[in-house]
């Protein structure tokens, strides 16, 4: 039992800085593409530019768990399979409650 709860909190930390790192990578890429101005605030305000900045980290770090998940299942690895899935569903909450976390931390 211990194994599980320490395979779940490893995962939870490393995938969510992971998730924070390529936040910041997706904001780099955006800025060094289309700089600063009026171009790029409204290239910004496009509703799918806002859906692929917001959301495309959650999807990437998913398939990664989700993939990990899969093989672990097919290997009989259980106890990796149930940390994998409690860490995917702590990864949502957490994924979409970061602003209110942020506004608490700040």
């Amino acid at each position: 039992m211990k194994n599980t709860a320490k395979n779940i909190l490893i995962n939870t930390v490393i995938y969510s800085a992971l998730a924070f790192l390529i936040i910041i990578l997706q904001v780099l890429i955006f800025w060094f593409m289309f700089g600063e101005g009026t171009e790029s605030g409204r290239i910004a305000d496009l509703w799918y530019v806002n859906l692929i900045l917001e959301y495309l980290p959650l999807v990437i770090i998913l398939s990664v768990l989700s993939f990990g998940t899969f093989k672990r299942y097919k290997n009989k690895e259980l106890n990796k399979v149930k940390a994998n899935l409690v860490t995917i569903f702590i990864l949502i909450i957490i994924y979409l409650l970061r602003y209110q976390i942020i506004d608490l931390i700040g």
